[in-house]
């Protein structure tokens, strides 16, 4: 009875989009052709039950690559996968045997004074005076980067870069400011 209840059900757009999309995927991986595709197209478009719906997919995977089955866990006392012996089950936490992780690099630690160098060419537009330690300690993040290896080259470039431009820009403004001092006299 629930069965067939299902199958009366009345099927909404959402439905009738995944049913398309059922279709879409056989389509690609070879399983229908492209007129049995339209057909099947007009037949989910004019579908207004979820039976209906059924009849039009019931042939096809429901997923673009469907996960091929899983083998299930040896029962105790029987032969498991190779190299576990009766009785022996795997845990989660129990690699395969003979199973070897994947070298993973380990991450470099980006240089602090790199951190700061930008930090301070930051404030530096804000507020002025903060563009001279960008300089330093972006030039002492450079050095250090380079005998350590650490990251932060970018950080270091970019304090620089902020550092000297803001240090630019106030002694044209300086420049102008004494000319038109002096240039009065």
């Amino acid at each position: 009875m629930y069965d067939q209840a299902w199958h009366s059900m009345r099927a909404s757009d959402a439905d009738r989009e995944r049913a398309i999309n059922v279709i879409k995927a056989a389509m690609s991986e070879g399983r229908i052709t492209w007129d049995e595709h339209g057909a099947r197209v007009q037949r989910v478009m004019n579908a207004r039950t979820y039976g209906e719906l059924e009849s039009v997919v019931h042939d096809l995977p429901s997923g673009v690559n469907p996960a091929a089955p899983q083998p299930m866990p040896p029962r105790p006392g029987t032969l498991g996968p190779a190299g576990v012996g009766p009785g022996q089950a795997l845990t989660p936490m129990q690699p395969m045997p003979g199973w070897q992780p994947a070298y993973v690099a380990p991450a470099r630690k980006t240089n602090d004074l790199a951190i700061a160098s930008v930090a301070c060419g930051g404030f530096g537009f804000v507020t002025g005076i903060s563009a001279i330690p960008a300089i330093i300690t972006g030039h002492m993040a450079l050095a250090k980067i380079n005998q350590t290896g650490e990251e932060g080259r970018g950080l270091a470039v970019a304090g620089l870069v902020m550092g000297y431009t803001v240090t630019a820009g106030m002694l044209m403004m300086m420049m102008m400011v004494f000319g038109l001092l002096f240039g009065m006299g």
